[in-house]
């Protein structure tokens, strides 16, 4: 494993450290939607941890197919907190069932839930922006990784280039802050909120630049 990889994972582990801190004890509303929305954006944030080992271990193809199912928890987190509507919420929290399953299998998939994120006027439009570039610069390779096209064959045949490796670390990583600040936005406190979003800061080198260019004046001004 190189010297700049060790370093990342290193930083990658204090980030969800941090994250976790600021929202174990966090207090959240007692609703479905709440409940809904913070359930499906922590298990966003399981599906990056399970990335950051298997990256640890030199397994990068198994781990890249995690960061497909990473973003799409993240989109369906925060679609169920600004644009789900009521009965959308009661399939998804209803006990697992078979007739609860089937009923589930009407919830939109990622492309539906983008689009009407996407024209959903509370959700904040660098948000958007950023949901809208992973889909388009990444979700047709991951879905390969998903499926077991070329690229998981090709890549477990020939060797995972480091480059590559970080990239999918950065990507997680950027995921991950964006789940954080959905759940911090679910807590109601303008404390955690801020602390979550200085992350974008703080660990700026173990994430993808486009998470954080709109904070970088902020952090030279003072």
């Amino acid at each position: 494993m190189s010297m700049e990889l060790d370093a990342i994972l290193d930083n990658s582990d204090e980030l969800y450290l941090t994250i976790g801190n600021l929202l174990e004890l966090a207090p959240l509303e007692d609703s479905d939607r709440v409940e809904a929305s913070f359930v499906t954006c922590e298990l966003s944030l399981t599906h990056g941890s399970g990335l950051r080992r298997l990256i640890a271990v030199g397994n990068a193809v198994s781990a890249t197919a995690l960061l497909r199912l990473q973003f799409e928890a993240l989109v369906r987190g925060i679609w169920l907190w600004h644009a789900a509507n009521e009965l959308q919420i009661e399939k998804i929290t209803s006990p697992l069932t078979t007739e609860s399953e089937q009923a589930a299998k009407g919830l939109p998939g990622l492309d539906e839930m983008i689009k009407k994120l996407a024209n959903t006027p509370s959700v904040p439009p660098m948000a958007i922006s950023q949901l809208k570039h992973f889909q388009d610069v990444q979700v047709k390779a991951l879905n390969s990784y998903i499926h077991g096209g070329i690229h998981p064959l090709r890549r477990h045949a020939e060797g995972f280039p480091l480059p590559l490796a970080l990239q999918v670390l950065k990507s997680s990583n950027g995921l991950a802050v964006m789940a954080a600040m959905m759940m911090a936005i679910l807590t109601g406190s303008p404390e955690v909120c801020a602390a979550v979003r200085e992350l974008q800061i703080k660990f700026k080198g173990c994430q993808p630049p486009l998470l954080y260019p709109a904070a970088q004046p902020s952090s030279s001004s003072g």
